[in-house]
């Protein structure tokens, strides 16, 4: 995947589950949807509840890795399911059910491989980062930057960590 930069958000986990849903949410404009993913075959480690939950949302399953890392080799013949959230409150619930998450913002009806934003999170040894590739950095600092900036000043937007 060709992304334009890749920046680095750290110690989110200082935020709650609400206030890093209504992070991602900034990302996301009005034909766009987002998406998280879990590996299919996760899916058996879940509650029957939540696994029909994730189910019932699913958007695409398949083998693609869209991330700009190298994919790992425990994943090689593993599926993601990618599952839609509309709103604040199924966000929250995707980001409870995995605080180490992947996910995108696409336009809805898109294919994986074309997101704007590509989300996951790492951790280091003192902190949680959100790393976000950007396709379009003119996007970015145009309408995310001033969003996220509104929304919490004290949020640092790195080019490294």
């Amino acid at each position: 995947m060709n992304y334009e930069a890749i920046y680095y958000l750290k110690d989110i986990d200082r935020l709650n589950d609400t206030e890093l849903s209504q992070l991602l949410f900034l990302f996301k404009k009005e034909n766009d949807i987002l998406l998280f993913a879990i590996i299919e075959e996760n899916l058996k480690y879940e509650s029957e509840e939540t696994s029909r939950y994730l189910c019932s949302l699913k958007y695409y399953v398949g083998d693609k890795w869209i991330f700009p890392h190298l994919k790992p080799s425990f994943l090689e013949f593993k599926k993601i399911l990618w599952y839609r959230t509309d709103a604040i409150r199924s966000i929250q619930k995707a980001v409870s059910l995995d605080h180490l998450f992947r996910s995108v913002v696409l336009e809805n009806g898109d294919s994986i491989e074309n997101a704007k934003y590509v989300f996951y999170v790492i951790e280091t040894i003192d902190s949680q980062v959100l790393c976000i590739a950007v396709k379009s950095i003119e996007d970015f600092n145009t309408c995310i930057l001033p969003a996220i900036t509104k929304f919490d000043q004290s949020i640092q937007i790195l080019n490294q960590i």
